[in-house]
């Protein structure tokens, strides 16, 4: 019988691999678009310097509100824990001009707003850019933050 003994830069090596295949390691973007904010019924810009890219399988807009307990599906209002409803609405421009509505598609501790229907994967086509994000409600809402999350997933 023979052994195989690794030394400890190879140990590591295959420690690495495996944590990446398993989705161990993540390798997520997240870029800050706005701390506190209040939406309103009219339309909310963020011009976005440098632009959003597309770099990985999916991408979604998170906007973090407080009270809500979940949405109508699919793609509805947001249901609030007093029992009302709040509609939000999400718009990226692509650096050709064009519109992209997003939809709900998560919700957690920030409502995960994405591509009613994937490009590529979960999300866009690579190397998109975006250079406006603008967001509405039909009522007043703080959002404690928006941001930006890119992902490769397992």
């Amino acid at each position: 019988m023979s052994s195989i003994a690794l030394g400890p830069k190879h140990a590591l090596g295959l420690a690495v691999i495996w944590l990446a295949a398993c989705g161990g390691i993540d390798n997520s973007v997240t870029r800050i678009i706005s701390k506190a904010v209040t939406l309103g019924p009219e339309w909310t810009a963020f011009p976005l310097e440098p632009p959003l890219e597309v770099q990985r399988v999916g991408q979604k807009i998170r906007i973090r509100l407080e009270d809500v307990g979940g949405w109508v599906r699919p793609h509805g209002a947001l249901l609030l824990r007093d029992g009302s409803q709040v509609e939000v609405e999400v718009e990226l421009t692509d650096q050709n001009g064009g519109i992209h509505r997003l939809v709900p598609t998560t919700l957690g501790a920030s409502i995960g707003f994405g591509p009613e229907q994937a490009e590529e994967g979960a999300g866009y086509f690579k190397h998109r850019k975006f250079t406006q994000l603008r967001v509405r409600s039909s009522r007043p809402v703080t959002a404690q933050s928006i941001d930006w999350y890119c992902w490769t997933g397992k």
